[in-house]
């Protein structure tokens, strides 16, 4: 019998919502945890630095409208290096992802792969509506974790999440898991993305740029991981494959 292989997938949705930053460090926290994930960048442009690849550069890119895009998803999941695999999808992948899941589903779950949707919330009502419109597609046939990104907005009410009705069926019928961002300093999230560097290449002083080996920075990016990684932990059974979670 295969071993059960857990894929993670970022919801595409709406642009600037934190998405990639999640992934990003969603790639380091199993990384800690002793896996070897695949990495998948479904970003066919990456105009804004938003792509898996631009941090990872190891992340397979895969273009859902390419003819043999579906095999060659499968073809990646049946590696045997991996049983943990990771698709950040871009913004506004909605349609095409949807179609994508829907033709690759009924074969993955025969084969033993498992998924877990992550979706990014802020305090704007398009991540509210899209991360909705990907659970009345994608439905119980994966697993949901939802993430309240504070952005800039420490202690913010996301009340765009809370105040409209439609989240009441998406808990009722989907039982999400929750779990926080919390809101980061401006100047370093910028540079981070203009640099294309990641929290734990600040953390191991694995940069060049001086402004990233300040002690204040290299505090904060200690800070902002240790608060990711205990959410991660919390939803481990979701997020790595059933044989490993402890």
């Amino acid at each position: 019998m295969r071993e059960q292989k857990q894929v993670l997938l970022t919801q595409g949705g709406k642009g600037g919502s934190g998405k990639t930053e999640l992934s990003v460090s969603t790639v380091d926290f199993v990384k800690k945890r002793g896996f070897k994930p695949l990495l998948l960048d479904f970003d066919r442009e990456n105009t804004d630095n938003s792509g898996l690849q631009n941090f990872h550069t190891e992340a397979i890119k895969l273009d859902v409208h390419q003819e043999g895009a579906l095999d060659t998803f499968f073809d990646i999941c049946d590696r045997e290096e991996s049983n943990l695999i990771i698709a950040d999808l871009p913004a506004g992948a909605g349609l095409e992802t949807f179609q994508f899941f829907n033709d690759a589903f009924e074969d993955a779950e025969e084969i033993g792969i498992r998924f877990t949707a992550i979706g990014v919330v802020n305090n704007d009502a398009g991540t509210v509506q899209s991360v909705l419109k990907w659970g009345k597609e994608l439905q119980n046939r994966v697993d949901y974790l939802i993430v309240f990104n504070e952005l800039r907005e420490r202690n913010s009410r996301f009340e765009y999440w809370h105040d409209e009705p439609a989240t009441q069926d998406f808990d009722r019928i989907l039982k999400p898991r929750y779990m926080k961002m919390q809101a980061r300093i401006s100047d370093l999230q910028a540079e981070m993305r203009n640099q294309n560097t990641t929290l734990q290449q600040i953390i191991d002083g694995d940069t060049d740029v001086p402004f990233f080996k300040q002690t204040k920075n290299r505090l904060r990016a200690k800070r902002y991981q240790r608060e990711l990684f205990e959410g991660f932990e919390k939803h481990a059974d979701i997020l790595l494959p059933p044989s490993h979670v402890l």
